[in-house]
């Protein structure tokens, strides 16, 4: 029986950090999607471009999907886990900076900010210990 790597304390709080990102950000916009009034209704953000409606929607289900296999892929040290690290980091980085060229909503530039310390802190909490992520 193959046995899970011991996790490092900043692994676990990697993998916490993000269970609760999901599940306090991610799940609330599924079920209030009203609460922006700027939006008047679901809206997301896929690559820098803002969708809306459904499509918001079904856009959060997959962040909410990627969100908890990167937890659990973490959680269990699994080299899936980190190279979800890896993708998710270089997707965030991508998607604000398309955010920030297309709409240049400098008065919501808080968000840009908040997407690179988030992958900074991710990447730091993760990267010292690559080498230990199983098969």
């Amino acid at each position: 029986m193959k046995t899970t790597p011991d996790r490092p304390t900043s692994i676990t709080v990697a993998a916490l950090l993000i269970a609760f990102y999901a599940v306090m950000v991610i799940l609330w916009d599924i079920i209030a999607p009203f609460e922006r009034p700027y939006a008047q209704g679901p809206v997301s953000v896929v690559l820098g471009l803002r969708v809306y409606g459904i499509w918001a929607q079904l856009a959060h289900g997959v962040q909410l999907f990627v969100a908890l296999a990167l937890a659990y892929g973490l959680w269990t040290m699994q080299r899936w886990g980190w190279q979800l690290v890896i993708g998710v980091t270089g997707y965030m980085l991508l998607s604000v900076s398309m955010w920030i060229t297309i709409y240049q909503e400098f008065q919501r530039i808080f968000f840009a900010f908040f997407y690179v310390i988030m992958v900074n802190v991710l990447l730091m909490l993760t990267f010292p210990h690559r080498e230990k992520f199983g098969d």
